[in-house]
């Protein structure tokens, strides 16, 4: 799992049921985030690679907006690890 999901195609959202409360239900941190990540995420290609970049370009963001948190970074990097099984049982 990602900080960030496609939603629709060339559309991302910020993963919001995935992160605290305090990001993900929190309008000014959604801004912020808008505010300095947007111009340089319109008009990238939807891959996995883009996925992940962007997903690091959020952590980025808020680890060096809340210093004063230590191990943020560390514990939404850990979302990485959590996916829904398939049928089959993959992830």
């Amino acid at each position: 799992m990602r900080t960030v999901v496609r939603t629709q195609e060339g559309v991302l959202e910020l993963n919001y049921m995935w992160l605290p409360t305090w990001i993900g239900m929190n309008s000014i941190v959604k801004a912020d985030l808008e505010r300095a990540l947007g111009e340089s995420i319109v008009g990238m290609e939807m891959s996995d690679d883009t996925l992940n970049k962007v997903n690091d370009m959020v952590i980025d963001h808020l680890v060096k907006t809340n210093e004063h948190i230590e191990g943020l970074g560390d514990y939404l990097d850990g979302l990485k690890f959590v996916h829904f099984k398939t049928q089959d049982g993959e992830g």
